[in-house]
């Protein structure tokens, strides 16, 4: 931001990276955000190899594009002679994934003191993506942990694997509809160091995620009570933590911002894919900030045994999107009247 000759550039309260690129006449003040972390799993290998068509690297697309392609936008507006009427506002967000909770961009929206007309999230992949709704999550972790010295303990709930077990089961067992949308997922399951000894700790990690918040809270409440009963009637400490809550929200599809986005992406030949995958998105529509979430290339996170990679030419592509988008945007196409 600094090498690019952006104004007030600085880490702010919660160590977001922020930059302004100011505008000729600053009628309109433009968000571009993209999250920092990526996502690593343990032992795998993070040296960059770059090929005739790709680039391989853990989180180099998620989210390691984004973030390069928001730090060269003062660059390549300067390289095609493009000055806008806008005020961009950059953003390195923190605390994105996980259980940070989006606290980078909650925390650089309460703090920014300027009014945000617009905003584009940055993602690196996939290209066409582009989210203008946000389905409401809930993330959280069952924690199961044996009581020390407890003669009263239940058959099997000496084991507390076994005791989330039954607690999996029950969760299984509440009932959810398809219309709203509504689905409970169960992603990680932690528990045992050995295989002879019967583990006295274990971790279920689940999100919720619905059309409708109260969906949501009802099944939240259901967990509780599940797990408060089976804490009393298996003497372990069992616990729900939600570490991460997105309210379901979003802008019409007849948005103008939707419309030209979609124009845009049609000029292009890019293929849009319109449905939900999480990103800062929802922080900004929440406080009434028109937004959508864009991709820049097409790869693929596999994590289990491979490392990330994004393909390398379409990657122009995506950029040529997104500035299609910002121009869009300042010369008022956007504007809803």
């Amino acid at each position: 931001f600094l090498e690019t000759g952006l104004t007030d550039v600085a880490a702010d309260e919660a160590g977001n990276a922020v930059g302004r690129l100011s505008g000729r006449r600053g009628n309109r003040t433009i968000l571009l955000v993209s999250h920092l972390e990526g996502i690593f799993l343990p032992n795998h290998d993070r040296e960059v190899i770059v090929k005739a068509d790709r680039v391989i690297c853990p989180g180099v697309g998620d989210n390691a594009l984004g973030a390069a392609v928001v730090s060269m936008i003062p660059v390549l507006l300067e390289h095609l002679g493009i000055d806008l009427d806008s005020d961009l506002i950059l953003v390195g967000s923190i605390g994105s994934l996980d259980r940070g909770n989006h606290k980078g961009i909650r925390s650089f929206l309460d703090q920014f003191p300027d009014d945000i007309d617009y905003g584009i999230c940055v993602e690196g992949m996939q290209l066409g993506r582009m989210n203008f709704f946000s389905i409401g999550t809930a993330r959280a972790d069952i924690t199961c942990d044996v009581r020390a010295e407890q003669p009263s303990r239940s058959y099997g709930s000496e084991s507390a694997l076994v005791v989330l077990n039954h607690i999996i089961n029950r969760i299984l067992g509440i009932a959810v509809p398809v219309r709203p949308y509504t689905v409970v997922r169960m992603g990680k399951l932690r528990a045992g160091v050995a295989y002879d000894v019967e583990p006295d700790h274990a971790t279920l990690g689940l999100e919720i995620v619905s059309h409708d918040d109260e969906e949501i809270d009802r099944i939240h409440r259901e967990m509780e009570a599940i797990i408060s009963e089976m804490s009393a009637r298996h003497a372990v400490e069992a616990k729900l933590d939600v570490f991460f809550r997105a309210r379901a929200c979003g802008i019409p599809f007849a948005h103008p911002l939707v419309t030209s986005v979609l124009n845009v992406m049609g000029e292009l030949g890019i293929e849009s894919d319109q449905g939900h995958s999480p990103s800062e998105l929802s922080e900004l529509i929440t406080r009434d900030i028109p937004a959508v979430t864009l991709g820049l290339t097409y790869g693929e996170k596999n994590r289990k045994r491979k490392p990330d990679y994004v393909l390398i030419e379409p990657i122009l592509l995506g950029v040529a999107q997104l500035l299609g988008t910002i121009l869009a945007i300042d010369e008022g196409t956007c504007d809803d009247v």
